[in-house]
């Protein structure tokens, strides 16, 4: 098995995951938060698609987030709550597809320029600090990091489903 196809399977498995989290569920659901210091499903959605998205960028493939969009996503971003400007949450399902079906495409169409160096120039940020030297680098980093995140969905759809019984 080769490197693409490791983190082919790591993505499809995670969109399983968000998929299954987000199914069913309304924007206000959306924006609910666990106690303490958390994100809500809205950012958390937000946050991965804008780094998928920067992959994407730096690989060459088509993008769909606005500056406006990656804006409210990006590393050090401010909290999504109930009153803070926000993209709506099918929007937010509908980037999950489209950035997954990028990613997952080029993944496994076998490509040869993992060691192509990563952009310099990006446009604004789309998820991507220029810290990795290689697209593997870029990859792989962020292939981490957006799992890291898909682990905060499971507690946030339960807290949805908690929501809409009412108990």
């Amino acid at each position: 098995m080769n490197r693409t196809e490791v983190f082919a399977i790591i993505f499809k498995r995670n969109q399983g995951a968000i998929m299954h989290a987000v199914d069913g569920l309304s924007h206000a659901e959306g924006l609910l938060q666990l106690p303490g210091d958390s994100n809500c499903m809205n950012w958390v959605l937000g946050h991965i698609a804008t780094y998928r998205d920067g992959m994407l960028a730096d690989i060459g493939v088509e993008e769909y987030m606005s500056e406006e969009e990656t804006s409210l996503y990006g590393s050090g971003s401010s909290p999504i709550t109930p009153d803070s400007p926000s993209v709506d949450f099918d929007r937010l399902v509908e980037l999950q597809k489209l950035t997954f079906d990028g990613l997952y495409g080029w993944l496994t169409s076998n490509p040869t320029d993992l060691e192509k160096e990563t952009r310099s120039d990006m446009p604004f940020k789309k998820g991507y600090a220029g810290y990795w030297e290689s697209v593997i680098e870029h990859l792989a980093q962020m292939t981490g990091h957006e799992s890291v995140h898909v682990g905060e969905l499971s507690a946030l759809h339960e807290l949805a489903k908690v929501s809409m019984t009412g108990k």
